[in-house]
């Protein structure tokens, strides 16, 4: 139901900026690819892969850190989920360009300490902001109940 609520907040946030003004023309290829090189050294759990696609000030925003700033910061949040979660993998769902901001919806999946009892089925929407081929903002909601 969270993962809703923001969506549809999203959602609005670009109503809203479609009603003000058209999103300045931007490829969208171009403006999405960080996002994908992000997803895909995820999986691989690269971490300095990660680090690579986040600006040097990126800012990441989340219910677990509210303003992390820095892309080394970022990357060893990372670093510190792939040894608490061994397993995990995202599978993107829906992945939509506007202007230079990158909506997706996705689900974290894998195993607390890699124990086969504690399985994640987490569902995650993040806002991406790209300039000049790097992330620069990451808004990401999730419930931290949820198993």
């Amino acid at each position: 139901m969270r993962v809703l609520c923001f969506f549809l907040l999203a959602c609005c946030a670009v109503a809203t900026t479609c009603a003000s003004g058209a999103p300045p023309m931007v490829e969208q290829t171009d403006v999405a690819n960080p996002v994908r090189q992000k997803f895909t050294a995820f999986n691989k759990h690269d971490v300095e892969g990660i680090k690579s696609v986040y600006a040097a000030d990126a800012v990441l925003h989340s219910p677990d850190y509210p303003d992390l700033t820095g892309n080394g910061p970022v990357a060893n949040t990372y670093r510190k989920l792939f040894a608490a979660i061994p397993d995990a993998k995202d599978d993107v769902k829906t992945l939509d360009v506007i202007g230079n901001r990158v909506y997706v919806q996705f689900v974290l999946e894998g195993h607390w300490g890699g124990s086969q009892g504690k399985a994640l089925h987490v569902p995650i929407m993040s806002v991406y902001t790209v300039k000049g081929g790097h992330i620069v903002d990451d808004t990401t909601y999730y419930d931290r109940k949820t198993p």
